[in-house]
């Protein structure tokens, strides 16, 4: 039984190891592809990989590196966002990101005007999730051996210095927790899309019957607030809402 066991261990490592090889090699065969300029079936192998549910950041900056050299904008825009959600500060992902919204037809800001708002917002973009973690994990460390030391070397002394440096890194720990939590909401946030269609009309209410009210182009990134029988009441960066139909765009997920 123990060999059974045993074996079938072997195996699955040995298949994993495998499956790993053989991805890494179709990776490698989509960015020579790239660079021979042959786009499509660059795009076909990263894909190819994505369908394996690979996710990764480079992967989806590259996916959106192929479909902006195949002249597919919209699409391109919506992986270098699929990037940047599983790592935001994917430098890279975001630079291409706010090139290929130059060829919009629609103005979009990639971030905000406001400079103590974009300097939150950056700050906030740098810190992946696994660092909030681990940062977290740390000043946890840190207090519990602190009151450790309190109940055995402060037992009968002041506690005063241990205790102001115990309530610190305790406020510490919560803030590093409230964005983690925020990371986290973010990683799982499906309510913001882009528009795939060559243009989309948005209407006040859920049927081609009701008034128009806003026109937006391929590549529109938009927040959705509400679905119904084939429609979705959108949100724009500029606060203009309206229905949309449900299969000019895709959301952001992963």
């Amino acid at each position: 039984m123990k060999n059974i066991i045993l074996i079938l261990i072997c195996s699955m490592i040995t298949s994993g190891i495998f499956a790993n090889t053989q991805i890494d090699d179709v990776f490698e065969d989509a960015v020579i592809s790239f660079e021979e300029k042959d786009y499509s079936k660059s795009l076909d192998r990263f894909k190819s990989i994505e369908n394996e549910g690979i996710i990764s950041a480079d992967l989806f900056y590259n996916i959106g590196n192929c479909y902006f050299r195949l002249n597919e904008v919209g699409r391109s825009i919506l992986y270098f966002k699929k990037a940047l959600k599983v790592r935001s500060n994917h430098e890279a992902a975001r630079r291409n990101l706010k090139y290929a919204l130059t060829f919009t037809k629609d103005k979009q800001e990639t971030g905000s005007e406001d400079v103590i708002k974009s300097f939150w917002e950056k700050a906030f973009e740098t810190l992946s999730i696994n660092l909030l973690a681990l940062i977290s994990i740390i000043l946890f460390s840190m207090i519990i051996l602190l009151i450790v030391l309190m109940i055995i070397r402060y037992h009968n002394r002041e506690k005063t210095v241990p205790a102001f440096i115990t309530v610190v890194l305790t406020v510490f720990l919560l803030l590093f927790l409230i964005l983690c939590f925020l990371k986290w909401k973010e990683y799982h946030n499906e309510d913001e899309a882009v528009l795939l269609s060559a243009s989309a009309i948005g209407f006040s209410g859920p049927s081609e019957d009701f008034t128009r009210v806003f026109t937006i182009h391929e590549g529109m990134i938009f927040h959705i607030e509400r679905e119904e029988s084939g429609w979705c009441l959108i949100k724009l960066s500029n606060g203009l809402g309206g229905w949309i139909e449900t299969d000019t765009f895709e959301r952001i997920k992963l």
